[in-house]
């Protein structure tokens, strides 16, 4: 094409462009207007056509964009309750899960988390009475957060949610299921005041322990609930 279109548009004689609206024939005198016509229409259908490969472009890229699927998230892991009783994924399947990473000395962050996790789950139960979403709460704070420190700090957000604890090496492997960040922050040796820096986000599993979806801090309580509603009528 790039030939042929240099072909029309560049004619060369005796060292001059010739191309002009004469209508002279000769074969090598200027460009008549029909071959202007001519060039007009090839140029038209170019245009046309790199629009039409960049879009087809465009879509094959948003497709493969969709194909990745969901992120590699969640899996088995096994902790402690309020109680000191083991308790691992396995006891939860059968019903929805929210789960939560944070420590109960958290100043402000997991509070309002917390609150928003429990006002979802009371959504969720004025909505339809037969749902079954269980809230969790996993401590990232295992020097701090005892049995008895989890238990009671659960307690002042939602009756039915749950507080977990574990060795570091237990927390630590759930945190790397759902690829939860956390590290201490300001610790110093032989002192307990100290931040844990961690992401903010809520895991949504569905009754067989996958992961279904996940919601970051900007999320409002009714967002997250008209979400977790929809997704649980459509596996009805």
């Amino acid at each position: 094409m790039k030939q042929r279109l240099s072909q029309v548009f560049w004619r060369f004689r005796d060292g001059r462009r010739l191309f002009s609206g004469s209508s002279s024939s000769g074969g090598g005198g200027p460009v008549s207007w029909p071959t202007v016509a001519l060039v007009a229409s090839v140029g038209a259908a170019a245009v046309v056509y790199m629009n039409v490969t960049k879009q087809k472009k465009k879509a094959e890229a948003a497709s493969k964009v969709e194909g990745f699927g969901k992120p590699m998230l969640g899996g088995p892991w096994a902790l402690v309750d309020s109680r000191g009783v083991p308790t691992s994924s396995e006891d939860f399947k059968g019903g929805y899960t929210l789960i939560y990473f944070g420590f109960t000395f958290c100043p402000d962050i997991c509070p309002t988390e917390l609150v928003k996790m429990s006002r979802v789950t009371t959504l969720i139960e004025q909505r339809n009475a037969k749902a079954k979403l269980t809230p969790i709460f996993i401590t990232l704070d295992p020097y701090r957060d005892s049995c008895a420190q989890v238990g009671a700090y659960v307690k002042d957000f939602h009756p039915k949610m749950v507080g977990l604890t574990g060795t570091p090496a237990q927390i630590g492997k759930a945190a790397k299921k759902f690829r939860v960040y956390f590290a201490e922050v300001d610790h110093e040796e032989g002192q307990d005041d100290y931040l844990v820096d961690h992401s903010i986000v809520m895991y949504l599993m569905g009754p067989d322990g996958e992961f279904i979806d996940f919601f970051t801090q900007f999320a409002t309580a009714n967002e997250v609930a008209d979400k977790i509603e929809k997704i649980m009528k459509s596996r009805e």
